[in-house]
């Protein structure tokens, strides 16, 4: 007997239907790597512009081979510094498919454009010292006291040093969020600086004025994007949707939730699982804007956001009462429940990472059997949103699980994995916590022979 043909269009009935209209949509893969092909391609055009205007009877002897070497490093070096500014400038239909894969791309590009940077400057430093016949030192003040631009030059080459070193794990750690942030924003100015160094010492841009237009027009496309998206419109959206806190709820000894609500709240557009970030405005606490998933799924009026009061900031926030302004900066990130293409689901939270889950469990459909929400602690006390999450699965919406254990006892190892879920290879897989946490579930996921593209991680970090 044949089976009865499709629609054209068939949505199945777990999809969010707030969501179905948005399922036909390119793919995470592909769309990165749509990204990665656009990027090597400006990459050869820059290369393709040093060959072109470096003629081979011009690299005859050592120093103009130095001088060459430190051209092509500071055109590929200014050109990744574009990259990693275009990565972060919150393009909303990047942000909403790629989310947080961009921000490991401009992590994971920094090293790269430091070593270059640092090999541009050596390499200058070098073919002027040999074509002079000078120490370094000299050579360094010379060019910083004769060529105009480089001295505003060097201090950004510095600054983006400065900021590779605050990017480091533990540096990170001990700067803290706000330390590390208002490094990163030295970041623009610094940018700025190299570019007119470029178009005024770049030998590549003063011999060709269509070369140089092109570069002063994709440097002026994506600073027009940094401001729009990363200014103007957070402040008018703040001024449309006038936000203020309207609750706060302490879910514990160190956990929080603050409501915050505002006028047509819906036409931000935010899905459960995605983050703002959030400055509220009140004393000690004004100055200061952060990352904050959304711990409920959001209504027309409100938002709901859960921490745990950990730091400095956090505890602060225990002052907060209903009433105060909050500025708001968002929606960002692409871990929603537009990830889902499987019926079956495993959200496995750890730590404050279960709020984006328990937001996005809400919204998922389905049987009870569909989805499994898994909750990675070491101990019981550490068990956050414990309550909702139960009455979730007492409403028939998720299975819960709290996993408890050790490192050294791994509740979540591939063999137990399995004896919680032993279809977990037909379902997708939703992970959301620390660095550490989420790598190590990937690594059991994978040897349970789960596709690694069905495993979607999102990592509380910055």
């Amino acid at each position: 007997m044949a089976l009865p043909r499709l629609p054209l269009h068939y949505v199945p009935d777990w999809v969010v239907p707030g969501l179905r209209h948005r399922l036909p949509l390119l793919p995470r893969r592909p769309l990165s790597m749509v990204l990665l092909v656009v990027a090597g391609g400006g990459l050869a055009g820059v290369v393709g512009l040093w060959w072109r205007q470096t003629p081979v009877d011009r690299l005859q002897s050592v120093g103009d081979c130095l001088v060459g070497l430190a051209q092509i490093t500071g055109l590929v070096g200014a050109y990744l510094v574009l990259v990693e500014i275009a990565l972060m400038a919150r393009f909303p239909y990047l942000e909403r498919r790629l989310g947080s894969w961009l921000a490991s791309a401009h992590r994971n590009l920094g090293g790269y454009l430091i070593l270059l940077l640092a090999a541009h400057v050596g390499l200058v430093v070098g073919a002027y010292s040999v074509s002079l016949r000078e120490a370094p030192p000299v050579v360094v003040v010379g060019v910083l006291q004769t060529y105009p631009g480089v001295l505003a030059a060097t201090v950004g080459f510095l600054v983006m040093v400065l900021a590779g070193f605050a990017s480091a794990r533990g540096v990170r750690r001990r700067l803290g969020y706000e330390g590390w942030h208002g490094i990163h924003l030295l970041l623009y100015p610094a940018a700025a600086a190299a570019f007119w160094h470029q178009l005024t010492l770049g030998a590549q841009f003063s011999r060709n004025r269509w070369a140089a237009g092109a570069w002063a027009g994709v440097h002026a496309v994506v600073a027009v994007a940094v401001v729009s998206n990363r200014v103007l419109i957070p402040l008018l959206n703040n001024r449309r949707h006038r936000f203020r806190v309207t609750g706060v709820e302490e879910h514990g000894a160190d956990v929080m939730s603050i409501y915050i609500s505002g006028s047509y709240v819906s036409e931000l557009g935010a899905e459960a699982g995605q983050y703002f970030r959030w400055r509220f405005m009140a004393r000690g606490l004004w100055y200061q804007a952060h990352p904050f998933s959304l711990s409920a799924a959001p209504n027309e009026h409100t938002f709901r956001l859960t921490f745990k009061c950990v730091g400095g900031y956090t505890r602060r926030l225990r002052r907060l009462r209903p009433g105060a302004r909050v500025l708001v900066d968002g929606p960002y990130g692409a871990f929603t429940g537009i990830l889902r293409r499987q019926r079956g689901v495993v959200m496995i939270g750890g730590g404050i990472g279960v709020t984006p889950l328990r937001a996005i469990a809400e919204t998922m459909h389905g049987r009870r059997r569909d989805i499994v929400f898994v909750q990675r602690a070491s101990k019981v006390a550490d068990l956050i949103l414990t309550r909702e999450l139960e009455a979730l699965d007492r409403a028939g919406r998720i299975i819960y699980i709290p996993a408890v254990g050790s490192r050294k006892n791994d509740p979540l190892s591939a063999e137990r994995l399995l004896d919680l879920v032993p279809d977990l290879g037909d379902r997708e897989v939703f992970i959301c916590g620390s660095a550490g946490m989420a790598a190590a579930v990937v690594r059991n996921l994978r040897r349970a022979k789960v596709r690694r593209g069905r495993i979607h991680t999102e990592i509380f970090d910055f």
